[in-house]
């Protein structure tokens, strides 16, 4: 695992964390590392509060539009496996507005689209973390690599919001 993307992320999530802000996950852990996105926003959830959210979006995100549209959160952040091209377990965040040249996990609706609408409906900047998966394959767990990744996810969080 390269530290510098940990770095980088672990700077960006100190600073939202001092705004109201809320996680949606997305993925399915039925498909191995696609689980991720709902596996750190399950453990997150029992840290709701009335500055943070953590929604567990499994395959359908855009049904919780409603949630974080009442939550009226600063910022917004997807988890979700992604094809980026680089190591499994490395992390990368994106803008909403501006995703290029990556590959979602399984949902239905275009992380760029809901992100977008996001946008418009709260007001609120959408960021999309992916993390690189490993496999996808049905019926398989989440990779050493993603859960370590996440776990690493999990305790700067936990850190900032205790």
């Amino acid at each position: 695992m390269k530290i510098r993307w940990m770095q980088k992320i672990e700077v960006f999530l100190k600073e939202i964390l001092k705004k109201k802000f809320a996680i949606l996950g997305v993925g399915s852990s039925l498909r191995g590392d696609d689980g991720v996105g709902p596996y750190i926003s399950e453990i997150l959830s029992e840290y709701n509060s009335d500055s943070f959210l953590s929604i567990n979006g499994d395959l359908v995100p855009e049904n919780f539009t409603h949630d974080l549209k009442e939550f009226n959160p600063n910022y917004v952040l997807i988890i979700d496996a992604a094809f980026l091209g680089k190591s499994p377990g490395e992390v990368e965040l994106i803008k909403a507005n501006a995703i290029k040249n990556v590959s979602f996990s399984s949902h239905s609706m275009p992380l760029s689209i809901l992100g977008k609408y996001l946008e418009q409906k709260i007001g609120a900047s959408i960021y999309i973390m992916g993390i690189q998966a490993k496999s996808l394959d049905f019926g398989s767990d989440m990779s050493e690599e993603v859960k370590k990744s996440a776990d690493r996810l999990i305790d700067i969080f936990k850190k900032e919001l205790t």
